[in-house]
C-alpha cells in the first residue's frame, strides 16, 4: 500500500467504511420503493415536458418530434408501395416483351356502321 498515492489510500479507507452500509441500504425494501417512485416521477415529468414542448411548437406552426416520426413512417410506407409497384411494372414489361406480337386487326378498333355514325351526328347537332 505504500506505493499507492495518498489520495488512493484515503479513497480505499473511505470505501472500506462505507461499502457495507451502502450495500445494506441498496438491498432494503425502502430503497427499492424510493427508486420506483423516482422512476415514476421522472416518467411523469418527461411526459409533461414532451406535451408542453409539442404544444409550444404547434402554436409556433413548427413540427414536433411526433409529427416528424409520423411523416417518416408514412414515407417508409410509400417507399414500400413504390417498390411493389415498380416490381409489378417490371413483371408486366417482361411479360409483354416475351409475348408474341398481336395481329394488327385485333389492335385496330372496329368502326360503327355508316348508318349509326350518321344518326349520332344528326342527333348531336
Amino acid at each position: 500500500m505504500a506505493d499507492q498515492p495518498s489520495w488512493r489510500q484515503g479513497f480505499d479507507a473511505l470505501e472500506k467504511q462505507l461499502s457495507p452500509r451502502l450495500e445494506s441500504l441498496m438491498q432494503s425494501e425502502q430503497f427499492a420503493v424510493a427508486i420506483g417512485l423516482a422512476a415514476r416521477v421522472q416518467r411523469s415529468v418527461e411526459g409533461e415536458l414532451a406535451r408542453t414542448t409539442r404544444r409550444v411548437l404547434h402554436r409556433l406552426n413548427l413540427p414536433a418530434g411526433t409529427d416528424v416520426s409520423r411523416i417518416l413512417n408514412e414515407i417508409g410506407q410509400l417507399r414500400v408501395q413504390v417498390r411493389k409497384l415498380s416490381d409489378e411494372l417490371d413483371e408486366a414489361r417482361e411479360e409483354l416483351a416475351t409475348r408474341p406480337p398481336a395481329p394488327v386487326a385485333a389492335i385496330t378498333p372496329k368502326r360503327a356502321p355508316a348508318k349509326k355514325r350518321a344518326a349520332k351526328r344528326s342527333g348531336a347537332a
